[in-house]
């Protein structure tokens, strides 16, 4: 079980280069929807979320790596 979190955890990784692109397909997907204000917040704030997805991301790769450190050692 621990080699699938280990897997898992270098494939969150490795999703971290397509968080720009999720935030600019959620912008277009805003506007396409007719949430201006809400595209032009997300534009504006773009660095912003981008380094917020990032670090969900670093997050996300560390609980996985901690817990299958745990269950390969236990």
């Amino acid at each position: 079980m621990h080699y699938v979190l280990f897997a898992l955890a270098i494939l969150v990784v490795a999703l971290m280069p397509l968080v720009p692109l999720a935030v600019r397909f959620r912008i277009r997907v805003l506007r396409w929807i007719g949430w201006n204000s809400a595209a032009n917040v997300l534009e504006k704030n773009f660095d912003g979320w981008v380094a917020f997805g990032r670090m969900v991301i670093v997050v996300m790769a560390i609980v996985l790596f901690c817990a299958g450190w745990i269950s390969r050692h236990a």
